[in-house]
Order: C-alpha cells, then sequence, then structure tokens
C-alpha cells in the first residue's frame, strides 16, 4: 500500500497585494505598510495615493496634525524622522470613516507580548494583513506588511511572510525577531470590515515539494462572512 505523502510545512499567504516600496533615503516604511494594508481591504483607494496634492493622499491627508501645522510640514517630518503607529491608525481609521463599508483599525504596543504570533496567524486566516513595526539596534527601526505565515511539522519553527517596503526580506523567523528586538514590538491591525479580503492560498510541501492534492486556493464572501475554496 502506498502512503500517503506528509506535510512537513505548510504556507498560508494572502494574495494579490502588490508591494510598495520605500525610497533609500526616507522613513516611509510605516507609510507603504499602511498603505498596503489599506489597499489590500479598500482597493478603492489605490488611486487616491496617485494624489495631484498631499492633502488628498488617504494617509498623509488624515494624519493628525497640531494646530498651525501645514501638511506638507508633517510629511517633511515624517519622511526625516518617521512616525509612531498609533498615529498612522488614526489617519487610517479616518481616511474609512466615510463611504458605505465599515472598516476599523486599532493600534497596540505589544513589548513582546505572548501570543502575539499565534494573534498573526489568526488574523491572517480571516484574510486581515497587519502592520508590524519594531525597534531593535541589530535590526534598526522598521515596519512591514504581515500578509502569511509558514509552519514546520518538524521544528515547530514559526515563520512569517512579510511585504517589505524595503525590499530586504520576504520571510520573517519570530523567534529571532523577538529576541532582537529589544524595545517594543508595535501591531496595527483591522478589527472590523464589511467588504472584501485578499484570496487566500494554502500550500502544504513535503520531503519532494508541493502536494497538489493539499493545497487549496479560497475567496471571500463578504454576504456569508467566510473563505469558500474556488473551483
Amino acid at each position: 500500500m502506498v502512503r500517503a505523502p506528509v506535510s512537513q510545512r505548510v504556507t498560508v499567504r494572502l494574495a494579490g497585494i502588490p508591494l510598495r516600496h520605500q525610497g533609500t533615503h526616507d522613513s516611509l516604511c510605516a507609510y507603504y505598510a499602511a498603505a498596503m494594508l489599506l489597499c489590500a481591504l479598500r482597493p478603492e483607494f489605490d488611486d487616491e495615493f496617485d494624489a495631484a496634492h498631499v492633502r488628498r493622499d488617504p494617509i498623509f491627508g488624515n494624519l493628525p496634525r497640531r494646530r498651525g501645522q501645514k501638511v506638507e510640514r508633517q510629511v517633511s517630518d515624517w519622511i526625516a524622522t518617521g512616525v509612531h503607529l498609533d498615529r498612522v491608525c488614526d489617519a487610517l481609521n479616518a481616511a474609512c470613516a466615510r463611504g458605505a463599508i465599515e472598516t476599523r483599525f486599532e493600534f497596540r504596543a505589544g513589548n513582546k507580548v505572548r501570543g502575539n504570533v499565534e494573534f498573526l496567524r489568526e488574523q491572517v486566516d480571516r484574510g486581515l494583513p497587519c502592520v508590524l513595526g519594531w525597534e531593535s539596534r541589530e535590526l534598526g527601526n522598521h515596519t512591514v506588511l504581515v500578509l502569511g505565515y509558514e509552519r514546520y511539522a518538524t521544528t515547530g519553527g514559526e515563520w512569517l511572510r512579510v511585504n517589505d517596503p524595503s525590499r530586504v526580506q520576504d520571510l520573517l523567523e519570530w523567534g529571532q525577531l523577538q529576541r532582537l528586538a529589544d524595545r517594543r514590538l508595535d501591531l496595527l491591525w483591522c478589527v472590523e470590515h464589511a467588504g472584501v479580503r485578499p484570496d487566500k492560498v494554502t500550500t502544504h510541501r513535503g520531503k519532494h515539494g508541493i502536494l497538489p492534492k493539499l493545497t487549496r486556493v479560497e475567496r471571500w464572501s463578504p454576504a456569508s462572512r467566510r473563505y469558500a475554496p474556488l473551483v
């Protein structure tokens, strides 16, 4: 009797989220990660990121500002020194406040909080990418979009699949990230969304590559609020 192939590595990823990348001399990784998150769930915003004036940009135009501060000065400060994700969260919620689709985001400063990786996996399984930021002497201060994960049956290894605005990496090993993020890990995630979500692809691999019968593509139905396999 021929034994069925055993899955040794499972990859779950959200498909069709284009990479938006930062320049070599700016601090806009949080901007591009948040833009990818927003457009993955609300694709109608995609064209607005090409607006002729910065005030119409969904993130820059909605970022909280000090009284009397011009949006152009705020953008230049962000380019030079970066921005905290709690303010980016406020901007995303303000941008999504208009329109018939309910979409709401939250922010958490989680200093190596136990369970973060499980939470991120659950979000991916629900079709909701997350913005993850960290501060680290070895890794620098950086922000990426989490859009998938990998699990290894033999080692129990936990990896995150990401869209990295700096184009340095597409996989992060969770244990290493927690060890090297010497200050904190920040999360920005979607808590409510009534619209479309990215297709979800689950791939099983064995010793000799992909296992076709254990691989599936699923599409989200806003009506039923669940994923269903594509035929």
